[in-house]
């Protein structure tokens, strides 16, 4: 039997979504938000997949309230890693940054923890921070 997984530092996000998404998942477009307990402790992976190219922030704001509201009501403390998978580079596109911002928004207002939002292509992993997301 294994271990729960513990996102408790960036390098553990990094090597849990690392062995959680394989290059089929990675060039595939879609975002697969990752709920933790208060602990940090990997609860679920709720992949959503074959979304367009383009989406409105309404769009990604609508996705993360789903799984947001659905975690403050089940864990007050608990936290949401969202991890964005798309084919190309990671060059931060458009609809990476309204991916990054509605979490932190939609987070905000629900009162979940966000661990991080990630990009995953199949050949490159990053980290979305605040400065890409201008």
């Amino acid at each position: 039997m294994t271990e729960t997984p513990v996102l408790d530092s960036p390098e553990a996000i990094r090597e849990h979504l690392e062995i959680a998404l394989d290059p089929r998942d990675r060039a595939q477009r879609g975002v697969r938000f990752v709920l933790c307990d208060a602990d940090n402790r990997v609860m679920v992976h709720c992949p959503v997949d074959d979304l367009p190219e383009d989406l409105e922030p309404e769009d990604c704001a609508h996705f993360v309230s789903v799984f947001a509201s659905a975690l403050a009501e089940g864990d007050e403390a608990g936290g949401i890693l969202v991890a964005i998978t798309r084919p190309g580079s990671a060059t931060v596109t458009d609809t990476d940054r309204h991916w990054f911002r509605a979490t932190h928004e939609v987070c905000s207002q629900t009162g979940v923890r966000v661990l991080g939002v990630h990009l995953l292509t199949p050949h490159d992993h990053r980290e979305i921070h605040p400065d890409d997301a201008i």
